[in-house]
């Protein structure tokens, strides 16, 4: 008789969820750490098909979760058996036989639990596949088999648990209620923005002091080997000195020195640091500091306004206002559709898998490593489990949403939303196509257009009520 630990590994249905997708912008060891896009897939496998079919019994444990009881008749499990014997007698090195000559009992005897183990291995997976295909389910995680009984001249039993998508009939989407606020553009936003101009347009100006927060350092920079670690040397990095940009060490270091100045700096980064090859390692660096600049912001006037190519001060204000009523407009739609969201998740509730909720809060673990934030999963885990419930919820609603009104993404979808993404991130068109045409990116990018589209339909058949939001 065999146990459930020797069958483990032996089925491959795999799902990884991530969310979004965002610019690889590179990475330093200065910085304290960034993020990494996401994506979601399903493998699976593939086996020679049996030629009889098993027993099946299915009990449904929860609307996400199934039990399959399998029972794969005795005739496939001697016709299985005669084949993995065949397959040693060819090949086996038995002492007193000359190879390929031994007798059937003899190597049945001699290689009878590696017999058995390969029965098992070829067997089940397919029984699974079978079944769940019979049954039309869509598991969404790898099958848990227990319970399983191999003895000579007996059919091959099992179990096996799985989890799986699960069956919504999703309702009253049509017709929700929704409130329109209109966010009024303010002397205050105007202001926000005439200020952020000034910071995206300053100036770097050398200075011949100490350094202080906010200046910008030219330094050269040597990485010290270390174990596991090579050296390395990098020239003329230019460096923010802030404390939310930097790691510790090299803020300490860098705080008040001058031009000249050398320092070695011995830095702990921690075990959860985004470049995994500096992960947990305490490495030392030698620094020199070549130039220190401070940032001169411009005055608002006419000659700044000509120099982001408007007339004057005055056109340049009318044309930010417009532009700031057409957000405004923008995040009023958001708003409404954030809305629809909420409702049809509160009006469609069921249980979300489990292994879903899981690997939810192991994403935001994940992205709180990542930026260097301590983790507490207790609290982690009460604070973002209800979170991720609701967007799991979403997500199958949306999907069948899509599925009932029968919408689609078209290659016309992609590539209108990728002429959007290179004006956005000022790329040319065959850049922002190379960076989107790789399968995962794409895979996301489908997803968004498919939840725009949905989210689209739910806006069209919406009751709008407008309401005055001053602010």
């Amino acid at each position: 008789m065999f146990s459930a630990e020797n069958a483990k590994h032996l089925y491959d249905y795999a799902k990884v969820a991530e969310l979004g997708y965002a610019l690889d912008l590179g990475s330093s060891p200065f910085w304290v750490g960034g993020s990494t896009p996401p994506f979601r897939k399903l493998k699976r496998r593939r086996f020679v098909r049996m030629n009889a079919y098993a027993k099946v019994n299915i009990n449904k444990d929860k609307a996400w979760k199934r039990t399959l009881e399998i029972e794969v008749p005795k005739e496939k499990v001697e016709e299985e058996y005669n084949q993995v014997f065949r397959k040693y007698k060819s090949i086996a090195k038995i002492p007193g036989f000359r190879p390929g000559k031994a007798p059937i009992e003899a190597i049945k005897s001699f290689f009878k639990e590696k017999a058995d183990q390969d029965v098992i291995e070829n067997l089940i997976p397919q029984a699974i596949e079978d079944a769940v295909k019979e049954a039309n389910l869509i598991p969404i995680t790898i099958p848990i088999v227990k319970d399983v009984k191999l003895e000579p001249g007996l059919p091959l039993k099992f179990k096996a648990e799985i989890e799986i998508r699960p069956e919504i009939e999703v309702k009253d989407y049509r017709g929700l209620a929704v409130t329109k606020k209109k966010f009024e553009v303010t002397e205050k936003d105007l202001e926000q923005t005439l200020a952020y101009l000034k910071n995206q347009n300053a100036q770097l100006r050398p200075v011949e002091r100490e350094a202080k927060e906010g200046d910008f350092l030219l330094v050269d920079l040597e990485k010290l080997p270390a174990k596991e670690v090579k050296g390395e040397k990098a020239q003329n990095q230019q460096v923010l000195l802030g404390k939310k940009n930097l790691l510790p060490e090299f803020y300490q270091a860098f705080l008040g020195v001058k031009i000249k100045d050398r320092r070695e700096i011995e830095v702990n980064y921690p075990a959860s640091y985004s470049d995994k090859s500096l992960a947990g390692k305490k490495l030392k660096y030698k620094v020199m500091i070549k130039e220190i600049k401070e940032k001169v912001l411009p005055e608002i006037d006419d000659l700044f306004a000509k120099s982001l190519g408007f007339k004057d001060l005055l056109d340049m204000r009318l044309k930010i206002r417009e532009d700031l009523e057409k957000q405004g407009e923008g995040n009023s739609v958001k708003d409404m559709k954030n809305q629809l969201i909420h409702k049809v998740v509160e009006q469609n509730q069921f249980e979300a898998p489990e292994s879903l909720i899981k690997s939810y809060l192991e994403g935001v673990e994940k992205e709180f490593k990542k930026n260097c934030q301590p983790v507490d999963e207790k609290e982690l885990n009460e604070k973002y489990r209800e979170m991720g419930i609701f967007y799991i919820r979403w997500d199958f609603l949306f999907h069948r949403i899509a599925e009932k009104e029968k919408l689609e993404v078209t290659t016309e979808d992609i590539n209108d939303w990728t002429s959007n993404f290179a004006l956005a991130y000022n790329l040319t068109q065959e850049k922002a196509k190379e960076y989107l045409s790789q399968e995962k990116r794409i895979k996301n990018l489908k997803e968004t257009i498919l939840e725009e589209k949905v989210l689209d339909l739910l806006l069209r058949n919406a009751i709008i009520v407008e309401e005055k939001n001053l602010k």
